[in-house]
């Protein structure tokens, strides 16, 4: 799976400049905290990672029956726009943080920020760090990832809209 990712300044951009996956075959990319934050106990954070991301695919490899509405004039043929995972990092489990939602579904016309809703779940506060890896994103087969730095991504009906928004009323 090949992954578009657009980082929201300049600052974002460097930490992505050079980022790769650490060991051939990883399935993961493990994305960035982008400012350090405060956690407040026993509570949940969204925390915003700085970039939005499309991920493609080859038609071969779509294991689900292909909407040939994700297909758009211009677009490379036989690669498809496709959903695509944010998990936690194995290393979240030396912290009291996780995530709240467990996997973070990212569905295939969502071109809004990246955000792990993290849950805090000590007494205390707990501050994560500029240039932490909490998270990673995956694909639904774990292949390994490739991706790109680009400037802007391609527009859908379902645009920024996240965490909910597919179940409120229009």
């Amino acid at each position: 799976m090949h992954l578009k990712i657009v980082c929201l300044s300049d600052e974002v951009r460097e930490m992505y400049k050079n980022h790769k996956t650490h060991h051939e075959g990883d399935s993961g990319l493990d994305l960035f905290v982008v400012k350090d934050e405060v956690l407040k106990p026993k509570s949940t954070t969204f925390v915003k990672l700085g970039i939005k991301a499309i991920a493609l695919q080859y038609k071969s490899n779509y294991y689900y029956k292909c909407d040939q509405s994700k297909e758009k004039s211009g677009d490379t043929p036989g690669i498809v726009n496709t959903s695509f995972l944010l998990f936690p990092r194995s290393s979240i489990s030396k912290t009291p943080l996780r995530l709240a939602n467990s996997i973070g579904l990212i569905d295939a016309g969502y071109r809004g920020e990246i955000i792990a809703a993290l849950d805090n779940t000590s007494d205390k506060e707990y501050v994560i760090k500029k240039n932490d890896k909490l998270v990673q994103l995956v694909s639904f087969s774990g292949e390994p990832l490739s991706f790109e730095l680009v400037d802007e991504l391609d527009e859908t009906s379902r645009g920024e809209g996240g965490f909910g928004s597919t179940s409120t009323k229009q």
